[in-house]
């Protein structure tokens, strides 16, 4: 059955996030994907039109995807092309194939290298799902483990979560905050520009984790990335995690000033979802009493934490200090104020000199008067 526009959106939600409801930060991102089109699409006339990519044929691809999420790009994108045969060129097929994970993952596969080969946030590369690699070999690429060495350091972090409330990243250390639809970038820091990126599609994750409670129960968070994949869902762990690193961390919802930082500035000005704002519990992934273990983001939570102990300068005042207080420089200083203190005791040592002989000059020949 032909999906109308009008309905187009309840379909959509129902299909892929669970439930229908009001998801329109997701559906402008699923917009604005469709709007941009195939890319480097060549006609071989002028004003030919473009095939037509309507939303069956997304939904078509995402049932491909999630049927087998270990074989291959280059497979997959066969098996998309066999479904619509003499439809689609190889470019289409690749946007209709990214157009069908961002939809399903809120994942940008990068499949044509689109960021370019020199394309780097300071040591992080956008992952690329390669002809070869099967997808959940490309989706486990993208979020790395917590290796076992790091995991009392992440609980450490935990521990003082206090210092990266998002005011107080702003005020002190100068962090801005941008919004990120790739949810491979949430929590990525851009330290030289001082931009930390979010993914900030709250609804998405709730309703993921609401669909994941339903099926799974108190078991979710068992639940691992390959037979997250088969349901068409990433691992419920990860959704929650993101959730948390959001709500609990960086905007809890008794941290005033936070809060006004998210409802004034990023949802209103920088369109971030406005579920953000909107504390309806995500799925306690409890690890212990109290605790909530950090298996995706734990890494880049450290570094975040790392630049809040060490938060670089931003006064001159701070920056003379911070030059003062620098191991090379303090020794330098050390240095100097050695070199000055022996020739303030030099002096010192011949004033005393002069003094004495001054002293016994006039002792040896005393003044006479009249």
């Amino acid at each position: 059955m032909a999906i109308s526009a009008s309905n187009y959106r309840d379909h959509i939600a129902k299909t892929l996030l669970g439930k229908s409801g009001d998801f329109q930060a997701y559906f402008k991102v699923y917009n604005d994907l469709l709007d941009r089109g195939p890319r480097n699409v060549i006609t071989q006339a002028p004003h030919q039109p473009r095939n037509s990519i309507s939303h069956e044929t997304i939904l078509a691809a995402t049932d491909i995807i999630k049927k087998d999420s270990r074989v291959t790009l280059e497979s997959t994108r066969r098996m998309i092309g066999q479904r619509f045969p003499n439809t689609y060129s190889t470019d289409e097929l690749d946007f209709i194939l990214e157009v069908a994970v961002q939809a399903m993952f809120m994942i940008d596969p990068n499949v044509n290298g689109s960021h370019g080969l020199g394309y780097m946030v300071g040591t992080y590369r956008p992952a690329s799902w390669s002809a070869n690699e099967s997808f959940i070999d490309f989706v486990n690429k993208s979020f790395p483990q917590v290796s076992t060495e790091k995991r009392a350091q992440v609980e450490t972090v935990l521990e003082n979560k206090r210092s990266l409330k998002a005011w107080k990243l702003q005020d002190r250390v100068g962090i801005e905050f941008r919004g990120t639809n790739n949810l491979t970038d949430h929590l990525l820091l851009d330290r030289d520009n001082r931009i930390l990126y979010l993914f900030h599609h709250t609804a998405y994750l709730k309703a993921h984790l609401n669909l994941w409670y339903r099926l799974c129960g108190d078991g979710a968070k068992e639940v691992g990335i390959g037979s997250a994949l088969e349901r068409g869902m990433l691992s419920p762990r990860l959704l929650a995690e993101t959730l948390h690193s959001l709500q609990t961390i960086l905007f809890s919802y008794d941290d005033y000033r936070s809060m006004h930082l998210l409802n004034n500035t990023l949802i209103k000005k920088k369109k971030f979802d406005s579920s953000c704002a909107i504390l309806e519990g995500y799925l306690p992934f409890a690890d212990g009493p109290g605790d909530f273990v950090y298996t995706y983001w734990g890494d880049r939570l450290m570094i975040l934490h790392d630049l809040v102990r060490d938060r670089p300068p931003r006064t001159k005042f701070e920056k003379w200090i911070k030059w003062q207080t620098t191991e090379r420089n303090f020794f330098l200083v050390a240095g100097l104020a050695l070199i000055i203190s022996a020739v303030v005791g030099i002096l010192s040592l011949v004033l005393a000199i002069f003094q004495s002989i001054v002293a016994w000059q006039a002792w040896k020949h005393p003044a006479t008067s009249g």
